[in-house]
């Protein structure tokens, strides 16, 4: 298992290398849930998709769901589905990101972490917090 932190340098060198990483801007606004797709259009790391608390990483709605709350967790499996969706399979590095002190990052990580014990398709994904 890789170290769950990458540097900005090790990122870069991933990058120049041509690497199949698949990077994740989860960057969000409690109070203004608008700003974060914003602040992803106007900059973010060429290559990355945007992750979105509300759309994303949270169950809203008729989805399926494992609690409640403002941000209620995705199922285990329909959280692996949005990662296929999104080209994540058991063999891709996965970095993700946010300009909150990886507060909405974390919530990806925490997640692809939890399911890889657990979901045989996600067994060996790595996921990564860029620092």
């Amino acid at each position: 298992m890789s170290h769950p932190l990458i540097s900005v340098a090790e990122l870069q060198a991933l990058l120049r290398a041509h690497a199949a990483v698949r990077l994740f801007d989860c960057t969000g606004d409690l109070m203004k849930p608008e700003n974060g797709p914003i602040q992803y259009r106007e900059q973010h790391i060429v290559g990355a998709r945007y992750a979105d608390l509300n759309h994303c990483l949270s169950a809203h709605g008729d989805l399926p769901k494992v609690n409640g709350g403002r941000h209620p967790l995705p199922t285990r499996e329909a959280f692996a589905q949005w990662l296929g969706s999104e080209g994540v399979d058991p063999q891709t590095p996965v970095v993700v990101y946010d300009r909150n002190g990886v507060n909405y990052c974390g919530r990806l990580w925490w997640r692809s972490e939890e399911h890889t014990s657990e979901l045989q398709s996600l067994r060996h994904l790595v996921c990564r917090l860029l620092l």
